[in-house]
């Protein structure tokens, strides 16, 4: 537990993470009026529109675990220091992700509520926690394999909001197996998103434990 405070101080720690978190929330915020404001102009939006803001702005998600995971291989290899104050690496990971989490979680159910509440959809406010949350936590999984900020957030944008579509728009059936389904329908896609960040926490702990700092 001592090793997850020191993961969550240090997340605290870094204005790229604060920043990103006060964008994400602002681009929600935008796109929540922008979208009542369509539908009080009559443009039917269906029955997702609490949801859809949440499709763009999970992006800021992204990029938050990404950054996370990634700050401590920039310039001046903290990781190295890191592993000298804890060496036992699956634990390590496992504070990692547990502060990343903690980290994660009230930006989340702010950003939930302001898409969510206006749109009159309170009752999935907790599901688009949920996902925003494990959404994290799976691109900072993704992160620490690549291990650099940029390609990693090429990779994950890209198989977010180019290649899950791109599925999509081929299969409806490859829907409920895509991490971001969750996103549009939570019923639909919790499980896939679940799988999909415990596959991804699991092989990053695999590697991370194998490889060299």
């Amino acid at each position: 537990m001592n090793t997850a405070r020191a993961e969550l101080r240090k997340l605290l720690t870094l204005p790229s993470l604060r920043r990103t978190a006060l964008l994400t929330w602002a681009a929600t915020a935008l796109l929540t009026y922008a979208y009542a404001s369509a539908e009080s102009a009559g443009e039917p939006l269906g029955d997702d529109a609490g949801l859809a803001p949440l499709g763009y702005t999970q992006a800021g998600f992204l990029v938050l675990g990404v950054l996370a995971a990634t700050s401590e291989y920039q310039e001046g290899d903290q990781i190295r220091t890191t592993l000298l104050a804890m060496p036992r690496r699956l634990p390590l990971q496992a504070a990692k992700a547990l502060a990343l989490a903690a980290l994660t979680l009230p930006v989340a159910a702010a950003t939930a509520a302001t898409s969510t509440l206006p749109a009159d959809a309170p009752a999935w406010m907790p599901a688009a926690t949920a996902y925003l949350t494990l959404t994290t936590v799976l691109a900072a999984a993704v992160a620490s394999l690549v291990r650099r900020a940029v390609p990693a957030a090429i990779l994950l944008l890209g198989l977010y909001f180019v290649a899950g579509p791109l599925l999509r728009a081929r299969s409806s059936a490859s829907a409920a197996y895509l991490p971001d389904t969750a996103a549009l329908d939570p019923s639909r896609g919790a499980a896939a998103t679940i799988a999909w960040t415990c596959a991804a926490l699991t092989l990053a702990a695999w590697v991370f434990r194998r490889r060299d700092a």
